[in-house]
């Protein structure tokens, strides 16, 4: 009797540490369970987290893009206000008819086929992105000559273009060469006595293009004074605008963009004219 009990008492315990061994595993299978079941979902959290995060940083660069696109369009609408200026408009006109009405026929015809072209050209700017070096140069010697002809004998000017450079292949910003031209005229050389010359360069260089707009002209401080005698607005708004959009091109592109503007002086120091430089990657039209 006593072997049976204590045959039966070892059964009991072998079953009873066998059910804690169940019981045991079975806790461990749930604690893995849960451990399985938290970590889906804070992997879950993480990647809805991810994929917010995405969603927003899309957001913000497309709002970023379209806020930039707002703001280049309308930085080249100011730049065309300022760039057909009513009073350019009207006075090449009246120079067009003076050739008319003095029969000079050859003149008129040759003068009249660049206004319009300049027009067109400015007209076509605020529509591209890019224009060709070709077109940018078409621009500037027309508005030149157009220009001299308004002004008759105020200034001389050359253009001289490096013969390296392929034109029609190579791609600029629209509307960025002409305001300074403009400003080394209506600035620089209209208020001074005699006549002034006006330079234009372009050449190749190891950053691109460099365009170089050069005058002999009164400098920027002396027409700085002479704006502020007359009581006008002492400041060029083409030529900011112009830096405006070079910041906007410059946040975009790798290879930037340069602008300088030096004031030139002669041996004794007084004020002889401006050179604005300009340098602007080939690879612009990648950008």
């Amino acid at each position: 009797a006593r072997n049976r009990d204590m045959l039966a008492m070892q059964i009991r315990f072998e079953s009873e540490k066998k059910t804690q061994q169940i019981n045991l595993l079975s806790q461990e299978n749930e604690l893995a369970r849960y451990k399985i079941w938290l970590n889906n979902i804070l992997l879950g959290f993480l990647i809805g987290i991810v994929v917010i995060i995405t969603l927003i940083a899309i957001l913000l660069i497309r709002q970023n893009r379209l806020k930039a696109l707002q703001q280049t369009n309308k930085l080249k609408q100011r730049l065309l206000r300022s760039q057909l200026n009513p009073h350019f408009i009207f006075n090449s006109i009246a120079s067009i008819q003076n050739a008319i009405i003095n029969e000079e026929a050859v003149d008129a015809s040759r003068y009249l086929a660049r206004f319009s072209k300049l027009v067109r050209n400015i007209l076509d700017s605020t529509v591209s992105d890019v224009i060709s070096l070709e077109e940018e140069i078409s621009t500037i010697e027309n508005y030149l000559a157009l220009q001299k002809l308004r002004y008759e004998e105020a200034f001389d000017y050359k253009m001289v273009v490096d013969e390296d450079l392929d034109q029609e292949s190579i791609f600029i910003p629209p509307m960025l060469t002409q305001p300074f031209v403009e400003n080394a005229i209506e600035h620089g050389i209209r208020n001074k006595e005699q006549a002034g010359d006006i330079s234009v360069g372009i050449t190749k260089v190891k950053e691109g293009v460099c365009i170089e707009i050069t005058d002999d002209g009164v400098g920027r401080q002396a027409a700085n004074a002479i704006l502020k005698k007359q009581k006008k607005i002492h400041k060029s708004l083409s030529t900011g605008i112009i830096q405006e959009r070079i910041k906007i091109f410059n946040k975009k592109s790798k290879n930037k963009i340069s602008l300088e503007i030096i004031d030139l002086t002669d041996d004794s120091g007084a004020a002889c004219g401006t050179k604005v430089i300009l340098k602007i990657p080939l690879d612009f039209r990648q950008h």
